[in-house]
């Protein structure tokens, strides 16, 4: 039998790390410094995992960020005008200082001596720092709109800048004479890249007007303008993609565009000679501005890849081939449902509010981002290596991870409902599960036929078996028995149905309506052992009903609103919910007590899933954060067992130390373990002692005093009880005979000490004095009773 679960402690915790914005990577494509919030963040590309954090002592909006070329600095722009330059690697501040501009930085741009800053602004002015001196030498003023772009001519002997605005003019800044070489009007919209070649003698530019212009840079003109028929993210000019390598020595280069194509552009011929798209949802063409899919381009040398990020804040790693080599999720958004998956629960499949199936990898929170359903994903449902998923676009779709890859693919389809789907389930005995149940806001439950083997091709479609009008309104939840006999269904109209499934699939037949919620049923679970179900409710309880009467054999209460989702763990002893005040509560069946309250979410959390070796709990909620929660329940009782037994160890020590009337160590070695129960043990064994007091005097006096303010501190609580007051006043007494004032107002927390000790005193006094006037009563109703 397994042991029950006492305690889960927080292992590793998944949140957003990109929010959109900007993205820069080190120089040997280790690290990627991301935008996110008032903060950057420093992920390891390999692990996926935040290694630290920069901007939030600010606690200010972060407008432009750069890395210096040699990986060293990190320099922060702020929305309240000031530089901060951090030594990145020592998390060390090195200097703010202000920008000089009137309004928020727009750009930053470093060059190639990593000395010299050029800063562009809203104010429509670009300023340059020398940052190792700590003051700006230049100030251009010229452009008409927001300064997007700075970059410095490649080569340190011609100290040359361009800069281009939202006033969709390119200009040439000589920083020798301080003046403007050359102000262009060759794009029609902003330009939002430019790129150098041929040892900075050729320059790209590229912008939203669906033109790459061509540059010559020892006179600063444009003597070709290649259509490109797209928004440019991005235009690049890499070192060695195979795709750039041809028998001729035409000058190639690369564009990646708003919409997500990826191509090589000849120079010469202006022909795209190779192309790859790497969209992961449809376009949207109800936006306007539908096709605006990535948002920024990064070439890194060293991986000698592509990093694109994305509009919904996907981060995608392309190969020197251009195809995907790595994803990353760099915000969440909302965590609807969460699911193991895999052998050994190697992965993670998510559905948050979006309709890419995320599945992460446990190790390296790489994550694969899946594209099939038009609409957010609702619900998901794992068994062995496959995955249903359910979406708001009426379907559901089976998945399958593959044991050897680590891929999933999607192997079948399923279109039936009419309304959004919000349950799915899969069965769950077999290798391969006999059926898919399924429901949602058209109120029908309907089972669809598992694929056969042989039948599974790339995509095959699901087909419907059975289809049941079930609730009167919209179905949350369905559960599939152990046995795939029964199942149960949860539906907003506050009632969880019992049905039975025939053993062709072909039909369902009604068993119980439970009944007892005063609201909607958001979550039903069999228990894996007993013949119960449990449901939970927007009423904050949750349920125990039978299966052979159909009654409530037990309810649990304890959370403040609605319980989400539950679990059954320990072989069907315990009850893992979740709920609205961001809690899991972890439930003994047999007491109906907490055992354990798990906060680490600050919001709804919205699903858990347990692993097969329930030696790991997953939460993930509506703060866009996964928790990763470790089963510490052994290693608790180990540590407490070790305590004990130190405990008992230390006893016996002190127990032998009394006997042999070794007072002075004894009282030591209590005061040390912080054990003030030992401590009054070894003064009450000295004040047994003939001539007691003055033993206790001749002991106290031996003390030093970081001993002598811990004692004060036990007196303070033996003070408390009248059995012990009168050691902690002998104690007090021969403190303050012995010791000046001066030495003890240097004691640590010394007032609270004294305010403590001085009403519990007041209060021994007072006893006392009513003690006294009653023996005074006493005795002359004696001395009358004698004389009569």
């Amino acid at each position: 039998m397994s042991r029950l679960k006492t305690s889960f402690a927080l292992s590793e915790k998944f949140s957003a790390f990109f929010t959109g914005g900007q993205l820069q990577v080190t120089s040997d494509g280790g690290k990627l410094f991301c935008s996110c919030g008032k903060e950057i963040k420093v992920v390891d590309v390999k692990t996926g995992r935040v290694e630290s954090t920069f901007g939030q002592e600010e606690d200010e909006e972060i407008t432009q960020f750069v890395l210096t070329k040699d990986d060293e600095f990190l320099i922060l722009a702020t929305q309240n005008q000031l530089f901060r330059q951090w030594k990145w690697k020592d998390k060390l501040l090195v200097k703010t200082w202000r920008s000089v501009h009137n309004a928020p930085v727009t750009s930053l741009a470093f060059d190639p001596t990593v000395t010299l800053l050029a800063s562009g602004s809203a104010d429509f002015t670009v300023k340059l720092w020398d940052i190792v001196r700590g003051y700006f030498t230049h100030n251009f003023r010229g452009h008409t709109g927001v300064v997007r772009l700075t970059s410095f001519h490649p080569s340190p002997d011609r100290l040359q800048l361009v800069t281009a605005a939202e006033d969709y003019t390119v200009k040439i800044w000589d920083l020798k004479s301080s003046s403007l070489i050359l102000s262009s009007q060759c794009h029609t919209s902003l330009v939002t890249s430019v790129a150098f070649a041929d040892g900075g003698d050729t320059m790209y530019s590229a912008g939203k007007d669906n033109v790459v212009c061509v540059w010559k840079t020892a006179k600063w003109k444009v003597f070709k303008t290649i259509p490109v028929f797209e928004p440019i993210v991005s235009v690049l000019v890499p070192l060695e993609f195979p795709s750039l390598v041809d028998e001729d020595e035409a000058s190639r280069f690369i564009t990646v565009s708003t919409t997500g194509e990826v191509r090589v552009i000849n120079a010469q011929s202006g022909k795209r000679e190779y192309s790859n798209n790497c969209r992961l949802s449809d376009l949207d063409s109800s936006k306007e501005d539908g096709d605006a899919y990535l948002t920024q381009a990064v070439y890194c040398a060293d991986l000698n890849g592509i990093i694109l990020a994305t509009y919904d804040q996907n981060i995608i790693i392309l190969s020197k081939d251009f195809t995907t080599e790595k994803q990353l999720c760099g915000h969440l958004d909302d965590v609807l449902s969460v699911r193991f998956v895999g052998d050994g629960d190697s992965h993670v499949a998510v559905a948050t509010n979006t309709e890419l199936l995320k599945v992460f990898s446990k190790e390296s929170w790489e994550c694969q981002l899946l594209q099939g359903h038009s609409d957010i994903i609702t619900c998901l449902d794992v068994h062995g290596n496959f995955i249903v998923s359910a979406s708001k676009d009426s379907s559901i779709r089976l998945w399958q991870l593959s044991s050897d890859t680590g891929y999933v693919t999607c192997v079948a389809t399923g279109q039936g409902h009419t309304q959004a789907v919000q349950a799915a389930s899969l069965a769950r005995s077999g290798a391969r599960p006999a059926f898919i149940a399924s429901g949602g806001v058209d109120r029908t439950l309907k089972i669809w036929a598992f694929p056969v083997e042989s039948d599974v091709t790339p995509m095959s479609t699901l087909r419907v078996c059975a289809t049941e009008h079930a609730h009167d309104k919209d179905i949350n939840s369905i559960a599939v028995a152990p046995n795939d006999k029964i199942l149960a269904t949860g539906s907003q109209d506050k009632t969880a149905k019992v049905w039975s499934v025939n053993d062709s699939l072909n039909g369902l037949t009604l068993l119980a309506v439970l009944r007892g919620h005063k609201r909607g049923v958001w979550g039903v679970q069999f228990s894996p052992v007993d013949q119960v179900v449990a449901t939970c409710s927007g009423d904050g309880h949750i349920k125990l009903w039978s299966i052979t009467d159909f009654s409530c054999v037990r309810t649990f209460e304890g959370h403040d609103s609605s319980v989400l989702s539950i679990s059954f763990l320990s072989q069907g002893r315990q009850i893992l919910s979740s709920g609205s005040d961001g809690l899991l509560k972890l439930w003994l069946i047999k007491t109906s007590e907490c055992l354990k309250t798990l906060d680490g979410h600050e919001a709804k959390v919205w699903a858990t899933a347990i692993s097969k070796e329930e030696d790991y709990l997953l939460s993930g909620g509506a703060d866009s954060a996964l928790i990763l929660w470790k089963d510490v329940t052994e290693e608790e009782e180990v540590a407490k067992q070790e305590e004990m037994q130190k405990q008992i160890v230390q006893e016996q020590v002190l127990s032998n130390l009394i006997a042999d009337k070794k007072f002075v160590r004894a009282l030591g070695l209590a005061i040390s373990l912080n054990k003030p129960f030992m401590a009054l043990n070894v003064m009450k064994e000295i004040v047994k002692q003939e001539d007691g007091a003055k033993l206790m005097e001749r002991l106290v006096c031996k003390l030093r005093m970081d001993q002598i303010g811990s004692l004060l501190k036990f007196a303070v609580d033996w003070n408390t009880n009248s059995r012990n007051c009168q050691v902690a006043q002998l104690l007090l007494s021969l403190i303050l005979r012995n010791f000046l004032p001066g030495e003890l107002v240097q004691l640590p927390d010394i007032q609270n000490v004294v305010e403590a000790l001085t009403v519990y005193t007041d209060r021994h006094l007072q006893r006392l004095d009513s003690l006294l006037i009653d023996s005074h009563f006493a005795e002359y109703c004696y001395s009358c009773m004698k004389t009569a």
